[in-house]
């Protein structure tokens, strides 16, 4: 409602604008027209002919321009533009580098357990190790996640990191906070991150207490002025917490009482996150360091981390004990010239021999990821997406009702979560044998937009039987959908839908 809102005050605003200047002079109106019009040939042009993204994105970008001339020229200087043109300081760049290379380059004792294939594969895509010798949980819900959470903070010797999308000032997030004081009172070293954009609401003065007992607090990406807005779209997702450097947590759960059921919106706020103590902890603790360095951006930023003493500190987790399961933690954003982490949900699905099974709260494929999962529909594997059955947010939803009927078509079976809930877990389930968990929607967003991180699981391990039986009950609590539906649609949901879909390369 309040996007909606805000939505229309631009609207109403544009209308006023464009009425004075009429009203005052025509001269100026055709002036500000013309203008107008060949700020929108130009960027029509550059997006045309140099726009490097994917074809369906550089269309829906030229139609909003086309349909909306000035708006949608703001619109794409705001929120449009290629993140590969990003330009970042030097200093961001070599750090960034030096702490990568040195991460990747040590030393990991491993067991000789063979390596799973599918690893191997992702490897040679991502250059991240499959990492064996930890212990994985699966955690349900907020009711697991938090509890676990908690324990483990009060339970912190020398350091956490902490970094979340969403941030809340309620309950659980105070009961964080408050856990955070009191371990940088006692001389841990907390470093807090939250996304600017997803966490804007957060209030300096609910901070200042955190900050005050000696812990250091990053906003990533704060829209603070016109020309920082240009990052406005390209929003820091990941959700995770690491403890000393030998426990890690992450997931779907951000920090707020809906993640726990606790608000009025839904009866359940279905969600999935996981715990891994091991040295699978690296990668967990690299993609945080890396966001860490990036908004330090200062000579030597990374030094710290990768001496003697801050390897043994920082990268150096121990094998859990009585349990080797295997852990490969693929993360990537915008600015990578890849899609490292949703190529390597592509071939975790392209692996599949039996099923694939996912859960997403936002089903809005690109082309590329919309024709994998429907051949592997069409070739006869068991192929089913829970999605949610009620909205939080409107356009988000049309855009993933909008893609119901072309996978039945395939062959797949798509779910609808409980009408009076929602699932916000990011999963996927593969043969029974392999899984993903982790903050990416399987939507166009996740995958070319956000700052994403995805863990994966091999070998049937107590994690992914876990998982399994949660998807088996996830059936049972959702509604399959049926072509006879679809067909009976009425046509004002169709056009919802089919506006949503229009939009959804630029969401």
């Amino acid at each position: 409602m309040q996007k909606l809102i805000q939505f229309i005050v631009i609207v109403v605003l544009f209308a006023l604008v464009g009425y004075f200047l009429y009203t005052w002079s025509g001269v100026i109106l055709t002036v500000v027209t013309i203008v107008a019009e060949i700020m929108t040939l130009v960027v029509v042009v550059r997006l045309l002919l140099w726009d490097q993204r994917n074809t369906t994105s550089k269309i829906a970008w030229v139609a909003a321009v086309l349909v909306l001339p000035v708006l949608g020229v703001v619109l794409y200087l705001f929120f449009g533009r290629n993140p590969q043109n990003r330009i970042f300081t030097a200093n961001q760049i070599k750090e960034k580098e030096k702490l990568i290379d040195a991460v990747h380059n040590l030393p990991i004792n491993q067991s000789d357990k063979e390596v799973p294939e599918l690893s191997k594969s992702l490897y040679a895509l991502t250059d991240i190790r499959p990492v064996n010798g930890n212990k994985v949980t699966l955690l349900t819900n907020g009711s697991e996640t938090f509890p676990s959470i908690l324990a483990a903070l009060r339970e912190a010797q020398d350091h956490i990191h902490i970094q979340y999308y969403i941030y809340r000032q309620d309950a659980i997030s105070t009961e964080i906070r408050d856990i955070l004081i009191e371990k940088a009172k006692a001389g841990v070293t907390v470093r807090f991150m939250y996304d600017g954009m997803g966490s804007a609401h957060l209030k300096p003065e609910f901070l200042e207490p955190l900050k005050q007992a000696g812990a250091t607090i990053h906003a990533y990406d704060p829209v603070r002025s016109i020309w920082i807005a240009r990052t406005a779209n390209l929003r820091n997702h990941r959700k995770m917490v690491v403890i000393d450097g030998q426990i890690g947590f992450t997931g779907g759960l951000n920090v707020g009482e809906e993640y726990r059921s606790n608000t009025p919106d839904f009866e359940v706020w279905r969600d999935t996150h996981v715990k891994i103590e091991g040295p699978g902890i690296i990668e967990l603790q690299e993609s945080f360091l890396t966001d860490w360095v990036y908004m330090e951006n200062r000579a030597g930023a990374a030094d710290e981390y990768i001496s003697e003493a801050g390897i043994a500190r920082y990268l150096n987790p121990k094998p859990a004990e009585k349990a080797d399961d295997w852990v490969q933690i693929v993360y990537g954003g915008p600015y990578d010239k890849e899609k490292w982490v949703r190529d390597a949900m592509l071939d975790l699905m392209d692996s599949a021999k039996k099923s694939v099974w996912i859960a997403s709260p936002y089903f809005v494929p690109d082309e590329e990821s919309l024709a994998v999962i429907r051949r592997v529909s069409m070739s006869g594997i068991d192929v089913r997406v829970i999605i949610p059955g009620k909205a939080d947010r409107g356009v988000s939803f049309n855009g993933s009702n909008a893609y119901i009927e072309t996978m039945i078509d395939a062959g797949a079976k798509m779910y609808s979560y409980r009408d009076d809930s929602f699932i916000h877990a990011k999963l996927m389930l593969i043969d029974g044998e392999r899984a993903a968990v982790g903050t990416a929607n399987f939507d166009i967003r996740s995958f070319r937009l956000n700052h994403e991180l995805m863990v994966f699981l091999y070998n049937r391990s107590d994690a992914i039987v876990k998982m399994e039986r949660d998807f088996n009950a996830d059936f049972l609590e959702s509604h399959l959908y049926t072509k006879a539906e679809m067909t009976s649609k009425s046509r004002t949901k169709r056009m919802r839908e089919t506006l949503a879909n229009l939009l959804s390369p630029i969401l």
